[in-house]
């Protein structure tokens, strides 16, 4: 089935909450493409500040899923865009997460990864290697 009659088939909520994932894929995407992190994440934060809510009317497995799906038709939407995407809609729908990015090396290569964490567990951007987290970034109040 194309993605195009997926789509069309979702009840209307999900419709919107694609949407509105597309929407933010894209634009992180663009925006670590273009600026330095510092701002990226100086402005998702306020970003989510200004949408931040209390109610959890969509779960946060559903939302998850969505960042997921809709990352894989954007070019290099990679787990540092998807953590920054998921985090303004997390906290849009009323969850208070804290995006994760760690380091390792193996076998003499170094690699970088971006994760989600909510009430302590991961939420997105799940993985089986062990990072060492350099960069936890709260919700400010």
């Amino acid at each position: 089935m194309s993605i195009f009659l997926r789509f069309i088939k979702l009840p209307s909520r999900e419709k919107k909450l694609a949407l509105e994932t597309l929407f933010w894929v894209l634009t992180i995407r663009i925006m670590v493409w273009i600026f330095p992190f510092q701002y990226v994440q100086k402005k998702v934060q306020k970003i989510a500040k200004h949408l931040a809510s209390d109610q959890k009317k969509i779960s946060i497995h559903k939302i998850r899923s969505m960042i997921v799906n809709i990352s894989r038709y954007v070019p290099r939407a990679t787990c540092l865009v998807q953590a920054l995407v998921g985090y303004i809609l997390y906290t849009k729908h009323g969850y208070n997460t804290q995006i994760k990015i760690g380091v390792l090396t193996e076998n003499g290569v170094f690699e970088a990864h971006a994760w989600l964490e909510y009430q302590g567990g991961v939420v997105l951007g799940q993985s089986e290697k062990k990072y060492k987290t350099i960069l936890d970034i709260e919700k400010r109040p």
